[in-house]
């Protein structure tokens, strides 16, 4: 048995994609229907991970000022309503369920770039999202501010300047990616440290922590290095790979010499 190494489940899935290039139809996915393909999907995630983001953080932002608002009241088609504090765990749970789309479009969009990452090392290609800029320009700041150390090598200003922000974005998308999942918190505290609180708000902002913890975990499991064995057979052809048919050749030799024997 080989060294086992750590992969995250992202990279795992890119390197499952990647077992595929070397098959006959291989080229299909340097096809410029498939990249225009690939690129729109990128485009369609990205949009997607704006869109959910920005409900999440809105939702949020509602259950930490509800405070101004609660007591108001507001008519519709000539129906007046009430914004009482029974609407809280509602908006925690619509807050919930963008930040559980949130974490899937993420999860999405980081799996498509390193599918991209894969095609383009498979020809010595190592930056080819800028290779689709015509077709997908995304984050291409962060690019940019990315050390470089093919051609004009990137010096220690580069570098010392890249660490510094990287550790500032962050540390500030962590605190953005857990706002909502604070507020939620905090709502189901007080629903259930409130025992004037009905059941069916109860049962509400219950259901808004399960969908949280859901998305965390997912966001977790996915990021986590976990350990994987050296395979005994190929994804891509269902055949055992060299070192397994190696190791079963000397198996076989071994019984027959000792059948003969």
């Amino acid at each position: 048995m080989g060294e086992s190494k750590r992969f995250t489940l992202i990279e795992r899935s890119a390197m499952t994609f990647e077992s595929f290039l070397g098959r006959e139809f291989g080229n299909r996915f340097y096809s410029d229907e498939f990249l225009t393909g690939i690129s729109s999907r990128r485009l369609e995630l990205h949009a997607r991970l704006a869109r959910s983001s920005g409900l999440a953080f809105t939702f949020a932002t509602l259950i930490a000022f509800f405070d101004l608002i609660a007591g108001s009241a507001f008519s519709y088609s000539g129906l007046t309503l009430q914004i009482t504090k029974d609407l809280m765990p509602i908006l925690a749970l619509f807050a919930a369920g963008a930040f559980l789309q949130m974490t899937f479009t993420f999860i999405d969009e980081q799996i498509v770039f390193r599918i991209l990452t894969k095609i383009g090392a498979k020809i010595d290609v190592h930056h080819f999202p800028l290779l689709l800029v015509d077709k997908a320009a995304i984050n291409l700041w962060a690019d940019a501010l990315a050390p470089r150390y093919f051609g004009p090598k990137s010096g220690f200003g580069q570098k010392a300047s890249f660490a510094f922000l990287a550790f500032v974005a962050l540390t500030a998308n962590l605190a953005l990616y857990l706002y909502a999942p604070a507020m939620i918190a905090v709502v189901t505290y007080q629903t259930f440290a409130n025992l004037d609180s009905r059941l069916v708000t109860k049962g509400i902002s219950a259901l808004s922590c399960l969908v949280v913890i859901w998305a965390l975990l997912l966001g977790i499991f996915s990021g986590w290095k976990f350990k994987f064995q050296p395979a005994d057979w190929i994804e891509s052809t269902n055949k055992p790979t060299e070192e397994f048919a190696a190791q079963m050749r000397a198996e076989l030799a071994a019984e027959q010499a000792t059948n003969e024997a």
